[in-house]
């Protein structure tokens, strides 16, 4: 792993922070409120026509989780495919969308790798200083552009929440099976009219062996660090520079396409690297409905691979956006609209052996964007947003979503939503891999998702619900692997069908006398249809679902948290080995169990002891590649 310049920055501003919280050790109350903050507007979530689930700082402590995937697991339509140890590559489709179809905000800077298609890898987000997670459902690319066609995963973390005017420190050490340790710091302070917050954590594993044979453990190493300076010049002017890095190096395993097909012990390795910065200007007048906010963000992945030692190639994807958004009120309505400037860099770097895959391409995206939401009546809500987005590569894109939520007494309300949303075709499938065996299509057309929702949201005493009907269809999906008679070669193409997901998502919450308990359950039918041929879209389970309790066990001391998630049967795609022909093949369903106990000790110290995958099941969500073995986490925590 490299060590940056970004690391001795974080510590700088960790040890001004824990100076100024040695002398202000004030207690503070941090009140969760249920807004949706993945929205431009913020709008409460018993208005918002959607479906969306939203797990606040007190879900998150309470888990216990290292990894985020631990958190969204479960979660209504969320569908996750881990090709096994920690830090093996993770993908999630959302309502049986791609894996380039979820948009990732992290403190609202969008954290998918352009250099791997626009994915996003959920092995490298750590849990770590995470307060908030918001999983939008549905289309939205009307408010955040490409690639928000599943939805939109918003994360929040300590250093990018809302201005704290006080002073803290948070310290957590821990030690677990499979040689796991983890350590973070967390800390904020406000010196006059700055205020700053930095965190860092680190977590070193020596992993578990995937394969079906062999005994070579797959280990991981990740440290991710984060800045934040808010700085409010006066009531009308502020200014706030964030700053995220992740440094993670990651072994894993080949395939033998020899004799199995199947992953074999390698000696493979990934080195990573992750930046994400943001300055921003909020401009508010007194006295008046408007306010404005100008924002730069920039986003760099760069990935490398070597095998046995030997390069095997690597990737970089830039993302730099410039935005200007102005908001206005008027009675109760909101409005926000502006305009958006978006490049994006792509380089592929690697040996020259079958063909020369060093490249480096980019693109430029024009966008206007609106938005806006208010009362109609008393009891009725609406929602409305529009985006045009014209790239300097493809055909001009636009998105639309509209929705409408009917109170219709204290207790229940309705709603109902329809939203198109696009995503453009990658680097790889417009310019090409190898120029002699894979060309890149310059005439692909970007994918479109148009989708309709109804559903019903109640709130009684000590529960609450939401269930969500919705039905989706992609079109002009992109094949990544199509090959070309008349250039001797493979390419990508536009599919000649269309893709269909209906589907159902339940989420159930009761606070009981004895505790909490969420349940959730997706039900989803995810076909596609290429040149007049069905089938099943392959690592979607059609049933899905999870149960998560947690209680103090009716002391003051104690705490528990119990999560059970069931993943239904997939199908999945083995390729043996030439000359057999590819095989389509089902993955049994599996249920996870984990735990985490948790002991007050004083006011400022904490243990706990989390374990994941409780019975030790065997499953895979990849075909050969086993899921993470049994793992347990010893932890002490420290605030102050």
């Amino acid at each position: 792993m490299r060590i940056h310049f970004t690391y001795a920055a974080v510590t700088a501003a960790v040890l001004s922070c824990v100076s100024t919280s040695a002398l202000s050790q004030e207690t503070n109350s941090n009140i969760e409120t249920l807004t949706v903050t993945g929205s431009r507007l913020p709008v409460q979530v018993t208005q918002f026509p959607g479906s969306v689930s939203v797990l606040t700082q007190s879900d998150i402590e309470a888990s216990g989780a290292v990894q985020l995937t631990e958190l969204i697991r479960g979660l209504p339509g969320v569908s996750l495919s881990q090709s096994g140890s920690p830090g093996g590559l993770t993908e999630v489709r959302v309502r049986g969308s791609e894996t380039n179809h979820l948009l990732v905000l992290i403190d609202g800077v969008v954290a998918n790798d352009i250099g791997q298609g626009s994915l996003i890898d959920l092995a490298h987000l750590t849990s770590a200083n995470v307060v908030r997670i918001e999983l939008l459902r549905g289309p939205q690319s009307a408010r955040w552009g490409s690639g928000a066609i599943g939805g939109v995963l918003s994360i929040t973390t300590k250093a990018g929440q809302s201005t704290q005017d006080y002073s803290s420190l948070n310290l957590t050490a821990g030690v677990g099976t499979q040689g796991t340790y983890q350590g973070s710091v967390n800390a904020t302070s406000q010196i006059d009219k700055l205020n700053i917050a930095a965190y860092a954590n680190y977590i070193t594993t020596d992993g578990d062996n995937i394969a079906r044979t062999g005994n070579e453990d797959d280990g991981y190493d990740n440290l991710t660090a984060g800045l934040n300076l808010n700085y409010q010049v006066s009531a009308e002017h502020g200014f706030i520079a964030r700053l995220r890095t992740v440094d993670y190096e990651n072994e894993y395993d080949g395939t033998d396409f020899v004799s199995t097909g199947l992953p074999t012990d390698s000696d493979n390795v990934t080195d990573g690297y992750q930046v994400s910065t943001q300055f921003r200007w909020d401009y508010t007048p007194t006295s008046s409905a408007y306010h404005s906010r100008l924002s730069a963000n920039y986003r760099q992945d760069e990935n490398d691979n070597t095998t046995a030692g030997i390069d095997a190639g690597g990737t970089t994807g830039e993302r730099i956006e410039l935005n200007w958004t102005n908001f206005y009120s008027l009675d109760n309505w909101q409005f926000a609209g502006g305009i958006e400037y978006l490049q994006r860099l792509f380089s592929q770097r690697g040996p020259i052996n079958f063909g020369d895959p060093n490249q480096k391409q980019h693109d430029n995206t024009h966008s206007v964007f609106a938005e806006a939401n208010g009362a109609l009546t008393p009891s009725l809500f609406a929602t409305l947003s529009a985006r045009l987005d014209d790239n300097s590569e493809f055909d001009d894109a636009n998105s639309y979503r509209a929705g409408l939520t009917w109170q219709v007494d204290e207790r229940y309300a309705l709603f109902t939503s329809y939203g198109k949303a696009v995503k453009t075709p990658t680097f790889t499938e417009r310019f090409g891999y190898f120029p002699a065996s894979f060309i890149g299509n310059e005439n692909l057309e970007p994918e479109t998702s148009e989708e309709y929702e109804v559903g019903l949201k109640a709130n009684w005493h000590r529960m609450s619900g939401q269930v969500s009907l919705f039905s989706a269809e992609l079109d002009n999906e992109i094949n990544g692997f199509v090959f070309v008679a008349d250039l001797g070669a493979f390419s990508a193409d536009n599919v000649d069908g269309k893709s269909h997901r209906d589907g159902v998502d339940v989420e159930v919450d009761w606070n009981s006398d004895f505790g909490n308990l969420s349940a959730s359950y997706s039900y989803l039918d995810a076909e596609q249809t290429n040149e007049g041929v069905t089938s099943t879209e392959l690592r979607r389970a059609r049933h899905q679902g999870a149960l998560v309790y947690t209680s103090d066990l009716g002391t003051e001391r104690f705490t528990l948290y119990g999560k059970l998630a069931y993943t239904g049967t997939r199908y999945d795609t083995f390729f043996p080995p030439f000359p057999a022909s590819a095989q389509t093949i089902a993955l049994s369903a599996y249920t996870l169990a984990s735990v985490n106990l948790g002991y007050q000790v004083t006011d400022q110290w904490q243990l706990t002891l989390k374990v994941n995958n409780l019975f030790d099941t065997d499953y895979e969500d990849i075909v050969g590649f086993a899921g993470q073995e049994r793992r347990a986490l010893l932890s002490v925590h420290y605030q102050m």
